[in-house]
């Protein structure tokens, strides 16, 4: 099988800097090696696309090596890779040097050099450029011939699934040849998760590209997302089929789990508000009415919320006014209601049912007072009061 000229493509990915050159001196000599470079029978890359492949390689054009050039120019499906460097000559001025590599071989095709002094080297350049072009040329109407076996060996063989850079799973057989893409075929192997997984498709011509420079392809063309018609072989890029059934078997049993503690704080008369601290609150307020603080301590001991969560409670929360309490909503959307049940004093009698609240917290101040939650329409805050007075409680789990 001949390779016809217009098949050949070739990169030039830029020229390294030596010691003391100037990077501005080394862009305008790269660039105007670029321009002049154009060897007969050649395609050039754009630029854009070296700058991109270099990226995904992760390959710094500053300091890239020719096994990383020519790992560059594998990745791109290009024939020839130009590299070269520029370092201060001997009386002063800048000496170049430019090497095409065979990309197929890994082998130096064509080299040259040249010396510039610094800031007058168009003309230098694009001689050089030109001569270099002239070593690889391919004649009209020649074809370039295929590289003995040796140097390019068959395709890969493939009895299971194989992963290229890390990321790219290959089918292990080739589907056949098709005129479109077989949707129907595709949706069959992924309903069946076909060798672990169920995410198969069509490449891009980038992973194409891929896959033949590392050996994955036989002859002929193949189908791509850009081109829908010819061979087809499948490649995945996401998590396979056990672990996403893993992870979706993991998700319903969160989801599972969080519905029955809900449901269990539901049952014991709690509500999640989505508090920062994970504190639930009681949905309604205790029997009894009121409490001095020694009975609400002695009775409900660690259950009765501190000055601290009802602090949490006024600044995460959004309280809206009802008429006769409040209406408070946490960060994840549940709400309770406190009522504006009022108080009684010390001395006895019931004050303000109705229009106030008032909420004791397990934290005292001094000797005979406590901090408690004090509201009426419009506000609310932490006051302190006399323990003997009765308030009323509502109570909280960690």
């Amino acid at each position: 099988m001949a390779f016809f000229v217009n098949a050949q493509r070739f990169a030039v990915v830029g020229f390294k800097a030596g010691a003391n050159v100037s990077l501005s001196s080394i862009d305008g000599i790269s660039e105007t090696f670029s321009t002049y470079f154009r060897p007969q029978g050649y395609t050039p890359v754009d630029r854009l696309y070296i700058d991109k492949a270099l990226a995904e390689q992760r390959i710094q054009r500053s300091t890239i090596t020719e096994t990383q050039a020519v790992a560059v120019g594998r990745y791109m499906n290009v024939s020839k890779i130009v590299v070269g460097k520029v370092y201060i000559s001997f009386d002063g001025g800048y000496q170049v040097d430019v090497v095409v590599l065979d990309v197929e071989s890994g082998l130096s095709v064509a080299n040259a050099g040249t010396t510039v002094a610094p800031g007058s080297y168009r003309q230098s350049i694009e001689t050089l450029a030109k001569q270099l072009a002239g070593k690889i040329a391919i004649s009209p109407g020649s074809t370039v011939k295929p590289q003995p076996t040796t140097q390019n060996p068959t395709p890969k063989q493939r009895t299971s699934v194989e992963v290229l850079y890390g990321y790219l799973k290959i089918f292990p057989k080739e589907l056949g040849v098709f005129q479109s893409e077989p949707t129907s075929v595709i949706a069959q192997i992924n309903k069946q998760a076909q060798h672990g997984y169920n995410n198969w498709r069509i490449p891009t011509n980038e992973e194409l590209s891929l896959m033949r420079a590392n050996n994955y392809l036989g002859s002929g063309e193949y189908m791509t997302k850009e081109s829908k018609h010819g061979i087809v072989l499948l490649v995945a890029d996401g998590e396979d089929y056990a672990t996403l059934q893993a992870e979706e078997q993991a998700r319903i049993k969160a989801e599972q789990e969080e519905q029955e503690r809900k449901a269990r704080l539901k049952a014991q008369g709690y509500v999640d508000l989505g508090l920062p601290s994970g504190t639930k609150w009681k949905d309604k307020n205790e029997e009894g009415g009121f409490y001095t603080y020694e009975e609400a301590v002695s009775k409900f001991g660690n259950k009765l919320p501190t000055k601290v969560q009802f602090e949490e409670l006024l600044n995460s929360c959004t309280w809206s006014w009802t008429g006769s309490g409040y209406k408070v909503t946490g960060p994840n959307g549940q709400s309770i209601t406190l009522p504006a049940a009022g108080s009684r004093y010390c001395s006895g009698g019931v004050y303000s049912v109705g229009s106030n609240g008032y909420y004791w917290s397990s934290t005292p101040i001094g000797s005979d007072s406590a901090w408690f939650l004090y509201f009426h329409s419009g506000y609310h805050s932490m006051k302190y009061y006399g323990r003997c007075g009765g308030l009323s409680v509502r109570l909280v789990q960690d």
